[in-house]
């Protein structure tokens, strides 16, 4: 008799949420409100259509710092441009203060398209949006002289 009861209590409120002379579903979310928000970054380079490498420098990954109280950035580096688990290449979990990171250049292929994504993380756990751009990379030798 119980388990009839559960079923017709379940059944009663799916069919009043869905129904027009109703309010509708009632929900509650502590994840939203402007104080657990947190704002995505702001990308600074690469965020043109090419990176130049040269020799053997590193490429250096650039964002704004610009917000306080939060715990860090993940920053992944994925080959191509779908951000696919299967095309990741990089992941890095950053320190707050941290404005850049220099990935090794082993890791690119001259012509080859990259996307990078950086995530803000609040030090109660809550992430941004993601910011993302695609670059291509070209790979120079060092002058000789």
């Amino acid at each position: 008799m119980r388990i009839k009861r559960v079923i017709t209590i379940a059944i009663f409120f799916a069919l009043c949420s869905g129904a027009s002379g109703f309010a509708g579903s009632i929900g509650f979310s502590s994840d939203i409100g402007p104080y657990n928000s947190l704002p995505e970054p702001r990308l600074r380079y690469p965020i043109n259509d090419t990176a130049v490498l040269t020799a053997n420098e590193p490429l250096e990954f650039k964002w704004w710092d610009d917000l306080v109280g939060i715990r860090g950035f993940t920053l992944k580096i994925y080959k191509g441009y779908n951000m696919y688990a299967a095309n990741l290449i990089l992941k890095e979990d950053l320190p707050p203060g941290t404005s850049s990171f220099k990935a090794s250049p082993d890791l690119f292929q001259d012509g080859q398209v990259y996307t990078w994504s950086l995530i803000r993380i609040s030090y109660a756990g809550y992430k941004s949006d993601k910011s993302f751009n695609s670059f291509k990379v070209v790979k120079k030798q060092g002058d000789s002289s």
